[in-house]
């Protein structure tokens, strides 16, 4: 008798599982790295709005008080105004989000309204009724720009020199309303980011988030959070008053 040939119902069955398996696996590790993919970007993206808002503040608060010739001159209180007339509010620490607003000589504001001659520029950073962080310029009385979204805190702490020795050196941090007469040489401030991702499990609710002064609960969702901080040293304030 001649030997069958080809592949018994055994093999074939074998070989099927085999496949199977094979692509089972292949489809799981195509599914992580695409979910890895999507967090890594959701996370660069998050570290890129937040660095360039953090540089953008920055940028603003070292021109902060700065006085040009042949301008009225700005208030005792220099860069940051705690106190404002009209409809630009003055810095404040809310109970939900802090607010800071500052001024300078210059041909435009936040908003990228223009003018042709030099006048006090002041821009208002505050946190809308959408967790925007927006920025409010007083030359055209607009509704203010979008600089970022999903913010759940915006804190910020002002440097104070209490000495009056004629060094310029921050003696405390206090909230807006606390500086009394002590002229504020530095400013510090911090922001906590979120942005939804669904990469990541379901967080548990139990971590959380030290902005400043106030402290922020992990919600049970599943959104990337980063917190920023900066601390800036005046460039232009009460020399006479350190």
């Amino acid at each position: 008798m001649k030997k069958s040939k080809g592949f018994s119902l055994v093999e074939l069955m074998v070989a099927m599982l085999l496949g199977l398996l094979i692509t089972g696996a292949a489809l799981q590790l195509f599914l992580a790295n695409q979910q890895s993919f999507a967090l890594q970007q959701t996370l660069s993206r998050v570290q890129e709005n937040g660095q360039l808002f953090v540089r953008f503040l920055v940028s603003d608060l070292r021109r902060a008080g700065l006085e040009r010739d042949g301008i009225a001159a700005l208030p005792p209180e220099k860069g940051i105004r705690f106190t404002l007339s009209g409809t630009v509010p003055g810095s404040d620490n809310g109970s939900d989000y802090d607010r800071l607003t500052l001024g300078y000589h210059g041909l435009s504001d936040c908003e990228g309204s223009v003018v042709s001659d030099l006048t006090e520029v002041v821009n208002t950073y505050f946190v809308n009724s959408d967790a925007e962080l927006v920025c409010q310029g007083n030359l055209t009385g607009g509704n203010g720009v979008v600089l970022l979204d999903g913010i759940e805190a915006f804190e910020v702490l002002y440097g104070i020199d209490e000495n009056k020795d004629g060094y310029a050196n921050v003696s405390r941090y206090v909230e807006a309303g606390s500086q009394g007469s002590s002229p504020v040489i530095a400013v510090r401030f911090s922001l906590l980011l979120r942005e939804e991702s669904n990469s990541l499990p379901e967080s548990d609710g139990t971590r959380k988030f030290y902005v400043l002064t106030k402290t922020v609960d992990e919600p049970e969702d599943r959104s990337v959070r980063r917190i920023f901080m900066s601390t800036v040293k005046m460039r232009n304030y009460q020399w006479d008053a350190v």
